[in-house]
């Protein structure tokens, strides 16, 4: 069984999310910031500083795992730590959430109903949420990003140009007409320019799931202003690392950039 956001010792609220035109929902936690007392109760060797305002963290898990991941909810707690409140929730078909596995456009659709359920239900600010995407999650965070370029930021971590270009690197793929089989694209990299708000990178230097290069390449295709952080030794999912290659830390940086 996976853990959840109470074995983390997180208040979270249990939320259900209706996706457009859709009769599905999704679920999802809505977890407060953490009080000034609580800060360094998770990584006290992380010391970090409050947020200057109120901010939210949509966080987009990669997709293959449900919302209770143990490095997923790691990451909410770190994202507690540095001040903000979190929407984190599980695509169509994973955990509680209802309907099928979903496609790409799905995946797409369900992102939406998240920014709608941050605007409409919260009434929270579209310059207070930075958008968190990890693996396949940055990818549908970045589609996100640039129907609403009204948000505050774009973290996109652990993430990849194409998937096309992610399933060519895997060996069985040389003899598949790829072009033609593959029908989710996933093409971040033929959109990353058209995106319109400050942008993070984040990627493992030993990532072996999606090569750090792609990361890099995103960044050089993505308009300014942007920042690219690589975590040496870090692989896909496990990409912490304490001192001046914490990742806390550059978000941090990020965070009181975009605050200015």
């Amino acid at each position: 069984m996976l853990p959840s956001a109470a074995d983390f010792g997180l208040p979270y609220e249990d939320v259900w999310i209706p996706i457009p035109k859709s009769t599905d929902t999704i679920h999802g936690w809505w977890i407060q910031s953490a009080s000034p007392q609580e800060q360094y109760a998770i990584l006290p060797q992380e010391p970090v500083q409050v947020l200057k305002s109120p901010r939210v963290m949509l966080y987009l898990c990669g997709v293959g795992r449900n919302m209770g991941d143990y490095n997923y909810l790691s990451r909410v707690a770190a994202f507690r730590q540095l001040g903000f409140s979190v929407l984190v929730f599980d695509y169509r078909g994973y955990g509680r959430s209802e309907g099928n596995f979903p496609n790409e456009a799905q995946l797409y659709a369900d992102s939406q109903a998240a920014w709608n359920y941050l605007r409409d239900t919260r009434h929270i600010p579209a310059e207070q949420v930075i958008i968190y995407g990890e693996s396949m999650g940055g990818a549908i965070a970045l589609d996100l990003a640039i129907k609403h370029p009204e948000a505050g930021g774009l973290i996109m971590q652990s993430s990849f140009t194409s998937m096309l270009e992610v399933v060519k690197q895997k060996s069985f793929a040389k003899a598949i007409p790829l072009n033609l089989v593959l029908t989710e694209r996933f093409d971040s990299i033929a959109k990353i320019s058209s995106l319109k708000m400050p942008v993070l990178f984040l990627h493992g230097g030993s990532d072996s799931v999606v090569p750090s290069e792609m990361s890099k390449r995103l960044y050089a295709a993505a308009p300014e202003p942007k920042q690219l952080f690589l975590i040496p030794k870090a692989d896909h999912v496990s990409i912490y690392q304490p001192g001046d290659a914490s990742y806390f830390k550059a978000i941090q940086k990020f965070t009181e950039y975009t605050e200015e």
